[in-house]
């Protein structure tokens, strides 16, 4: 393999279904290994991108941009995002009971959560900041500017502190629509999420209602 097969930020994105912006984010933090060419401009081996994805659990897209995930049509898809397991399960198991027919998707770590809302767009995303992988707040601004997100409406439940830079951040991001306090009261969950059920989308329609 020579240096015209190793990857360019764009081929590295394309690949993961993330913005060239992540990438470089990755790379910076030395999450993702690259080397750097006289113009400035950095390239990927592709051992390396393997050996990153292989690191936070994530499997890549193919050439043609398709992945092993799938959001499920007519459906309210639901990623659900966090890196402890019963956190993971307490989450899904509130949206089974006040989302019954939703498709829920789960992520781990800030890295997969990037990746997966890029190949899921999903109408609701439950959010944990305190992930390995990224900084908690690099993921959720990185994902608020994702056009993938626009019609998404964001819950992040949380034990950050101090709590009101959250809350600060949701006051400037109309996609975030409750900042929820971890140990997780379920019946909080369960009142936002029995508004979004009020309004069933199907994925790839309108946002599901908002409720603060």
């Amino acid at each position: 393999m020579g240096e015209q097969d190793h990857l360019s930020l764009g081929s590295v994105a394309k690949r993961c279904n993330v913005s060239r912006t992540t990438v470089y984010r990755w790379i910076i933090s030395g999450q993702l290994k690259a080397y750097s060419l006289p113009s400035g401009h950095f390239r990927v081996i592709p051992e390396d991108l393997e050996a990153f994805c292989v690191s936070f659990g994530i499997a890549q897209n193919g050439v043609d941009g398709s992945g092993s995930r799938r959001a499920v049509p007519n459906k309210i898809n639901v990623l659900v995002a966090d890196d402890h397991p019963d956190a993971l399960l307490l989450f899904k198991r509130v949206v089974e009971r006040y989302l019954p027919d939703a498709a829920i998707h789960e992520a781990v770590n800030g890295v997969d959560t990037c990746i997966a809302v890029g190949t899921l767009r999903p109408q609701v995303l439950i959010l944990d900041i305190m992930m390995p992988g990224m900084d908690g707040f690099a993921v959720l601004q990185e994902l608020l500017h994702r056009p993938e997100l626009t019609l998404s409406r964001v819950i992040v439940v949380s034990a950050y502190e101090p709590f009101t830079r959250i809350e600060e951040l949701a006051r400037l991001n109309p996609q975030i629509v409750a900042c929820l306090r971890k140990p997780l009261r379920v019946e909080d969950m369960g009142k936002i999420l029995t508004g979004m059920a009020e309004q069933q989308v199907p994925s790839g329609g309108a946002p599901v209602a908002e409720a603060r």
